[in-house]
Protein backbone atom coordinates (compact mmCIF):
# COMPACT_ATOMS: atom_id res chain seq x y z
CA UNK A 1 0.00 0.00 0.00
CA UNK A 2 1.70 3.33 -1.13
CA UNK A 3 2.03 6.25 1.47
CA UNK A 4 -0.99 8.15 -0.13
CA UNK A 5 -3.57 5.48 0.17
CA UNK A 6 -2.73 5.27 3.95
CA UNK A 7 -2.66 9.26 4.46
CA UNK A 8 -6.02 8.91 3.12
CA UNK A 9 -6.90 6.24 5.43
CA UNK A 10 -5.52 7.79 8.34
CA UNK A 11 -7.70 11.04 7.16
CA UNK A 12 -11.15 9.48 6.55
CA UNK A 13 -10.70 7.98 9.95
CA UNK A 14 -9.70 10.84 11.55
CA UNK A 15 -13.13 12.27 10.34
CA UNK A 16 -15.28 9.72 11.32
CA UNK A 17 -13.30 10.16 14.96
CA UNK A 18 -14.49 13.81 15.05
CA UNK A 19 -17.88 13.26 13.27
CA UNK A 20 -18.74 11.03 16.15
CA UNK A 21 -16.92 13.06 19.07
CA UNK A 22 -16.82 17.04 18.84
CA UNK A 23 -20.83 18.63 19.13
CA UNK A 24 -22.22 20.05 15.95
CA UNK A 25 -21.48 22.52 14.42
CA UNK A 26 -17.89 22.89 14.09
CA UNK A 27 -15.67 23.80 11.16
CA UNK A 28 -12.55 21.67 9.90
CA UNK A 29 -9.93 23.25 8.14
CA UNK A 30 -8.29 21.05 5.84
CA UNK A 31 -4.68 21.54 4.45
CA UNK A 32 -4.19 21.00 0.76
CA UNK A 33 -2.93 17.54 1.48
CA UNK A 34 -6.11 16.94 3.43
CA UNK A 35 -8.21 18.42 0.40
CA UNK A 36 -6.51 15.76 -1.69
CA UNK A 37 -7.67 12.94 0.76
CA UNK A 38 -10.72 14.04 0.37
CA UNK A 39 -11.33 14.05 -3.38
CA UNK A 40 -9.51 10.59 -3.56
CA UNK A 41 -11.97 9.42 -1.19
CA UNK A 42 -14.93 10.63 -3.05
CA UNK A 43 -13.56 9.44 -6.23
CA UNK A 44 -12.81 6.22 -4.42
CA UNK A 45 -16.70 5.44 -3.11
CA UNK A 46 -19.61 4.27 -5.44
CA UNK A 47 -21.69 6.92 -3.36
CA UNK A 48 -23.46 9.15 -5.46
CA UNK A 49 -26.15 11.74 -4.61
CA UNK A 50 -26.33 15.81 -4.98
CA UNK A 51 -23.91 16.04 -1.91
CA UNK A 52 -21.37 13.81 -3.32
CA UNK A 53 -21.38 15.74 -6.56
CA UNK A 54 -21.33 19.23 -5.53
CA UNK A 55 -18.25 18.00 -3.19
CA UNK A 56 -16.53 16.58 -5.98
CA UNK A 57 -16.89 19.92 -7.67
CA UNK A 58 -15.65 21.56 -4.23
CA UNK A 59 -12.50 19.54 -3.88
CA UNK A 60 -11.59 19.24 -7.55
CA UNK A 61 -10.55 22.98 -8.08
CA UNK A 62 -9.22 23.43 -4.82
CA UNK A 63 -7.00 20.74 -5.80
CA UNK A 64 -6.12 21.90 -9.08
CA UNK A 65 -5.61 25.22 -7.51
CA UNK A 66 -2.99 23.38 -4.57
CA UNK A 67 -5.08 25.14 -1.74
CA UNK A 68 -6.80 23.48 1.57
CA UNK A 69 -10.67 24.25 2.36
CA UNK A 70 -12.88 25.34 5.01
CA UNK A 71 -15.99 23.07 6.04
CA UNK A 72 -18.62 23.76 8.39
CA UNK A 73 -19.83 20.12 9.54
CA UNK A 74 -23.09 20.76 10.91
CA UNK A 75 -26.63 18.32 11.04
CA UNK A 76 -26.96 18.78 7.17
CA UNK A 77 -24.01 17.23 5.96
CA UNK A 78 -23.02 15.29 9.21
CA UNK A 79 -24.34 11.71 8.21
CA UNK A 80 -23.62 12.36 4.68
CA UNK A 81 -19.91 12.98 5.57
CA UNK A 82 -20.07 10.10 7.86
CA UNK A 83 -21.46 7.74 5.36
CA UNK A 84 -18.90 8.58 3.01
CA UNK A 85 -15.94 8.36 5.13
CA UNK A 86 -17.21 4.47 6.08
CA UNK A 87 -18.33 3.37 2.71
CA UNK A 88 -14.29 3.98 1.59
CA UNK A 89 -12.83 2.25 4.91
CA UNK A 90 -15.24 -0.77 4.37
CA UNK A 91 -14.40 -1.33 1.00
CA UNK A 92 -10.40 -1.93 2.17
CA UNK A 93 -9.97 -5.07 3.49
CA UNK A 94 -10.20 -5.64 7.08
CA UNK A 95 -6.82 -5.98 8.39
CA UNK A 96 -5.44 -2.46 6.91
CA UNK A 97 -7.71 -0.62 9.18
CA UNK A 98 -6.80 -2.43 12.15
CA UNK A 99 -3.44 -2.55 11.69
CA UNK A 100 -3.28 1.23 11.56
CA UNK A 101 -4.94 1.54 14.81
CA UNK A 102 -1.54 0.10 15.98
CA UNK A 103 0.55 2.84 14.68
CA UNK A 104 1.49 5.25 16.61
Amino acid sequence: MTEIQLTNIQFAQLQIDNLVAKDKPYIETWSAGDVGSFNAILNAVDYDNEFTYNMRGWSRQRVKNGTGGIITVDESNADQLYHLFTCYLSKLPSGVVKSLEEVP
